[in-house]
């Protein structure tokens, strides 16, 4: 046999013996457990890398799927990698009841974990790890994204908890009526890297100590674009509570409406390092815009803080770099209505006087009544400007 036969004969035995790489998979799942998996859990067990789990509109309860432990009603083990969860047509319709008899998600996987479009409803966090009663995930990096967390609890995060070393996203989601003693709606913990929060509401949560919105400890984050209004913290930080935070940003939002005795807008504490651009604190409740311990370093420039009961002032030893201003915002909405783009003439849209010709945008939505609504594709962020 040739040098060229016995090569073409190797070539050929090598590709019978190598296993044939199997093409990813899509699941569907429905209520009445008729889907290629009886569960969204069996789904999740059989699924591997690259594939997909399309669940159908409907209310998965705790009761109805059957496999609720003490991680949760659906669990990501730490194998479990490169899995798409998603709703075939949204949170509206795509509902995860936990019924208050337990947490409703635990993600313990490491990477590349997608969940999109569902409600976690009525999850409880139990008592002996009583941490995120809608979600809780760790070591991990995982997309969370279009999803509703509505009525949950814990005694920290009672919509979502993160901790580890973990970069979760998460991005337009929705945050109401969630309950902690620390972390309202969320509660990110232990991390040098940085997960976020991206365009999303999160609205009238409470916690009975710390953080009404949302608590971060000892974790570098950024929030952008997200709306912060209506939260209550009983003791401190209405919207946002830092301890010590790493070196984290909040970049465009808006706080409205949040109530706390100390920090109605943003709390810092113990070391804590935080920068504020482009961003409205207004008409706190209770508590001024910010609240902040010595030794903290907070950086706030082309910021808006105003009627805010708690006074709107900077603190001192706020490193103030400029176009700060302290005037009504002028939402298109009265208090309480939840409307919070820009009058055409607020001194937050885009290219008014005094300072928004400098900064851009200043919070978290446009103008949009009295004018053509600005593109957020216009919006800018000055950084250290020159005064």
């Amino acid at each position: 046999m040739s040098m060229q036969a016995r090569i073409t004969a190797s070539l050929i035995i090598a590709a019978l013996l190598t296993p044939l790489s199997s093409a990813a998979r899509t699941w569907n799942v429905n209520t009445s457990g008729s889907g290629d998996a009886p569960t969204i859990q069996a789904a999740i067990d059989s699924a591997r890398a690259g594939d997909e789990i399309v669940v159908s509109p409907g209310n998965y309860t705790w009761a109805h799927q059957g496999t609720g432990t003490e991680y949760g009603m659906i669990f990501f083990d730490r194998d479990v990698t490169g899995i798409t969860l998603r709703s075939a047509e949204g949170a509206e319709v795509t509902i995860l009841d936990g019924q208050y008899k337990g947490r409703i998600m635990y993600i313990m996987a490491y990477n590349d974990i997608v969940i999109e479009g569902f409600t976690f409803l009525r999850g409880k966090a139990p008592d002996n790890y009583n941490s995120g009663g809608g979600l809780i995930g760790h070591l991990s990096t995982p997309t969370i994204r279009n999803c509703r967390f509505i009525s949950n609890s814990a005694d920290f995060g009672g919509g979502l908890w993160y901790g580890g070393v973990s970069e979760p996203l998460i991005e337009n989601c929705f945050f109401n009526d969630n309950q902690a003693r620390s972390g309202g709606a969320i509660c990110l913990v232990n991390s040098h890297t940085a997960g976020s929060i991206t365009d999303c509401i999160i609205t009238g949560n409470r916690a009975t100590d710390r953080g009404g919105g949302i608590l971060v400890y000892n974790y570098k984050f950024t929030l952008e674009r997200c709306l912060i209004y209506g939260n209550t913290a009983e003791e401190r930080g209405g919207g946002l509570y830092c301890i010590q935070c790493e070196p984290s940003q909040v970049t465009h939002c808006t706080f409205s409406e949040n109530s706390s005795p100390a920090g109605g807008g943003i709390y810092l504490v113990d070391d804590s390092e935080l920068e504020v651009l482009n961003t409205i604190i207004a008409f706190s409740h209770q508590g001024a815009a910010f609240s902040i311990h010595p030794g903290n370093m907070l950086t706030v420039g082309c910021c808006d803080m105003y009627g805010n009961a708690g006074g709107d002032t900077l603190p001192a030893g706020t490193n103030d770099i400029g176009y700060n201003i302290y005037l009504d915002p002028q939402f298109c909405g009265v208090p309480g209505s939840g409307n919070f783009h820009l009058q055409s003439d607020s001194p937050c849209a885009p290219f008014n006087p005094p300072v928004t010709r400098q900064c851009l945008q200043i919070g978290a939505y446009p103008a949009q009544c009295g004018a053509v609504s600005t593109s957020r594709s216009s919006w800018g962020i000055i950084k250290n400007p020159d005064r």
